[in-house]
C-alpha cells in the first residue's frame, strides 16, 4: 500500500513540475519580438532598404502637342518644296513651297485640325489655298487637266494650242493668201516649245504625319490653265521640335 502511494505523489509531482515547464515556455514566447521580413508602408521603405521604382514609368513620353516641323517635300505646289508648320494642340497651321524659276514656283498655306494625335502619329485635316506656275517643255494636251495653253503667238488665229475655230478660219484665210507668212506663223507657234501654265486653288488635305513621315492627299478647285478639279499631293521627310 505504501508503495502504490509513493507511486501516486511522484506522478503528481512530476505532473505539477511539467505544467510549471510549459507555463514558463508559453510566457518566454510571447514576449519575444516577431515581425514579418517586409512590412509595406506609405514611404515604400522596407526593412531591406526603399523598394526600387519601376523605370519605365519613370521615362516621359515625348510631347504630343506645341511643336514645330520642318523639312521638305515633293510633289504640289511648287514639285520640291520647303516646309514649315506648328501644331498648336488640335490646330495644325503649316506653309510650303519653292522657287526655282522666274516661272517655275508655288506656294501653299495650310490651316487644319488634328483628330487624332499621338505622341508618334497625327492625323488632320486641312483646308489649303495655293497658287504655282510652270513652263514645260513640248506639254500635252490633257496631261494635269489643261485643254489649252498660250503658243506665245500674237498673231490672230495663231494664240491657242489647241487651236479654236476661229483660230482654223484665220489660219486657212493665211495660207490662201500668203503660204510663206503661213509657213512662218505656225513655226513660231509649234508645239515643241515652252509655255507658261499657271493656277490659283482652294481645296482640302488629308494629312498624316507617323514619326517624320509626312503625306498629304486632297484636291482643289480653281481658275487658271488647268481643269477642276485637281489633284494635292505631297510626300515628305519632316524633323520636330517635340520633347522626350
Amino acid at each position: 500500500m505504501k508503495r502504490i502511494l509513493s507511486f501516486i505523489i511522484i506522478i503528481f509531482l512530476f505532473s505539477f513540475v511539467s505544467s510549471v515547464y510549459s507555463e514558463e515556455k508559453k510566457k518566454d514566447y510571447k514576449s519575444e519580438d516577431i515581425s514579418p521580413e517586409w512590412t509595406p508602408d506609405a514611404d515604400r521603405k522596407t526593412k531591406f532598404g526603399e523598394e526600387e521604382k519601376d523605370e519605365l514609368t519613370q521615362k516621359a513620353l515625348p510631347k504630343s502637342t506645341n511643336f514645330f516641323v520642318y523639312g521638305a517635300s515633293i510633289g504640289s505646289p511648287g514639285s520640291i518644296n520647303f516646309n514649315l508648320g506648328y501644331y498648336y494642340k488640335d490646330i495644325v497651321i503649316r506653309g510650303s513651297g519653292g522657287h526655282w524659276g522666274p516661272h517655275w514656283w508655288g506656294w501653299q498655306a495650310d490651316l487644319g485640325f488634328s483628330f487624332w494625335k499621338t505622341s508618334v502619329i497625327a492625323h488632320s485635316v486641312s483646308v489649303v489655298i495655293g497658287q504655282f506656275q510652270v513652263d514645260p517643255f513640248a506639254p500635252e494636251l490633257g496631261r494635269g487637266g489643261q485643254t489649252s495653253y498660250p503658243t506665245g503667238s500674237d498673231f490672230p488665229g495663231y494664240q491657242h494650242r489647241n487651236p479654236t475655230f476661229e483660230d482654223l478660219i484665220i489660219r486657212s484665210y493665211i495660207a490662201e493668201q500668203n503660204p510663206n507668212l503661213a509657213t512662218f506663223l505656225e513655226y513660231e507657234s509649234r508645239d515643241k516649245q515652252k509655255v507658261t501654265l499657271n493656277q490659283r486653288y482652294i481645296g482640302l488635305t488629308y494629312d498624316f504625319l507617323l514619326g517624320n513621315f509626312f503625306l498629304q492627299v486632297g484636291g482643289g478647285i480653281g481658275s487658271g490653265d488647268y481643269k477642276n478639279p485637281q489633284l494635292l499631293i505631297q510626300l515628305g521627310y519632316f524633323f520636330d521640335t517635340r520633347s522626350y
